[in-house]
């Protein structure tokens, strides 16, 4: 069992949502994962913790769910982002760079590119 303490309400946008999250226990499932339609990763974001990933994932579009095993290794780009509110910085998985790039080229209002796409290895 986990302690857990429960932060007051955020808002953060997102690029393809808005939404309030709560910020709850450090629990398993914080990697929020797009997947295509045959199923295999189109995006990966790691969130704080299972409470703010299920946030957004609530808002999310697609074929997303928040999951305790990261597919990073199987994606090969990354950029950091920054959301504003709640003041934070994850790191966004993608295919490749053209795909990073595509999707970081118009950022949603409080989501600023804080470290632009970079090939992983």
């Amino acid at each position: 069992m986990h302690k857990c303490s429960i932060a007051s309400s955020i808002s953060i946008a997102i690029a393809i949502a808005a939404g309030v999250a709560l910020v709850g226990c450090s629990t398993p499932n914080t990697y929020l994962v797009y997947r295509d339609a045959k199923g295999a990763p189109d995006m990966q974001v790691d969130y704080p913790n299972s409470g703010f990933c299920k946030q957004v994932e609530a808002v999310a579009a697609g074929n997303v769910k928040c999951e305790g095993r990261s597919v990073a290794s199987e994606l090969g780009a990354t950029a950091t982002l920054y959301y504003d509110p709640p003041g934070l910085n994850v790191i966004a998985h993608y295919p490749n760079m053209s795909s990073c790039e595509r999707a970081n080229s118009r950022m949603a209002m409080g989501v600023k590119l804080l470290k632009r796409c970079a090939p992983k290895g």
